[in-house]
């Protein structure tokens, strides 16, 4: 028949959307809610470390001094954990220092 639909031409959302990648696979709203609890939970620490952004897993941060770094690497498991409570399902795995950006 003529009004027969071709499967061929129809695509599903699920696919589309899945297909997306955003800024190193993080979806957008992730990235709203770990830009707005950043400084909450870095305290102090967090005015001396710039978020840089998100590669996959990872969350990429320029700490502005050897100091700043060393405090960041010793305290990252639990600065880790304290991020992923904001999601419904834990997606941050580790923090990296990004020292020549």
């Amino acid at each position: 028949m003529f009004l027969a639909r071709k499967t061929s031409n129809w695509t599903r959302a699920e696919e589309v959307c899945s297909s997306w990648k955003f800024l190193g696979g993080a979806a957008l709203d992730r990235l709203a809610v770990l830009d707005a609890v950043w400084k909450k939970e870095m305290g102090r620490l967090g005015e001396h470390c710039v978020l840089l952004g998100v590669d996959k897993q990872d969350i990429l941060v320029k700490p502005s001094s050897a100091a700043a770094a060393s405090e960041l690497a010793l305290r990252s498991s639990m600065i880790v954990k304290s991020l992923n409570k904001y999601f419904k399902r834990p997606w941050i795995r580790s923090i990296k220092t990004a020292n020549s950006i």
